[in-house]
């Protein structure tokens, strides 16, 4: 099982601005996401940034950082061009793990790429968990994914009622991807769907072209994406309390 992990790490945020800094337990946000990477067997592991704060940062814990146009719009994006700076073969497999994930089980990061590899009836790969008594399902933060028991995914939304089939397990979308070169140079060049701009949800413009996305349920215990101040806090509180 070959595959390498790249972690696409962009300064600006809306809503918390240098966020691959931020401090969580005395070490930057980026720091832990590239060392859980670090803890899988992914071949290598790269930091695609935008901004020069965070390429020294990953040098100063030896972290291989390569700087990337500031005017992409997406993390895909960033991964795309990094498949071209590193010259990477169509058929190589990218997981794709987003800079704000410092409390994935690395042990995820290796399953998907397996499922990834084994099952080659999919185009993507990602990952989902159960949703907790504290979550609310409501919330349009929160991404669900509807999946069969093949592991087939049949759709995503930020609404709860998007899809009702006593066949298909709604469950929480983590934002984690494998997939191959040959696939993400691809779905860059195509326009994005009407779903996709509706729902501010990338994923849909390869299923609304047909693309097959299989998902796997994630080991991890809990899942905080930090995006707003207050999964900054809970992320904080929950390194004191580990």
């Amino acid at each position: 099982m070959s595959f390498i992990v790249i972690i696409p790490a962009r300064f600006s945020s809306s809503r918390l601005p240098g966020k691959p800094l931020i401090d969580i337990g005395g070490k930057p946000m980026i720091e832990r996401v590239y060392g859980l990477a670090k803890q899988s067997k992914a071949k290598e592991v790269y930091v695609a940034t935008d901004h020069k704060e965070i390429l020294d940062c990953c040098s100063s814990f030896g972290a291989k950082a390569v700087m990337t146009k500031p005017e992409h719009l997406t993390g895909t994006d960033r991964v795309a061009e990094m498949t071209e700076i590193l010259n990477l073969t169509s058929d190589t497999v990218i997981v794709n793990l987003q800079g704000d994930e410092p409390f994935l089980n690395f042990s995820d990061i290796d399953n998907l790429a397996k499922f990834f590899i084994k099952e080659k009836r999919f185009d993507i790969g990602t990952l989902f968990s159960n949703f907790t008594d504290k979550q609310n399902q409501s919330d349009p933060n929160l991404v669900k994914l509807w999946v069969d028991k093949e592991g087939a995914v049949k759709g995503f939304s930020r609404r709860r009622d998007f899809i009702e089939s006593s066949l298909l397990m709604r469950a929480l979308h983590i934002g984690v991807y494998a997939y191959k070169v040959e696939f993400i140079r691809d779905f860059v060049r195509w326009n994005q769907s009407e779903n996709e701009k509706k729902e501010r949800l990338e994923q849909l413009r390869a299923l609304d072209r047909g693309k097959r996305i299989g998902a796997i349920e994630s080991l991890s215990n809990g899942h905080i994406g930090i995006d707003t101040e207050e999964d900054l806090t809970k992320a904080r509180t929950l390194i004191l309390n580990d």
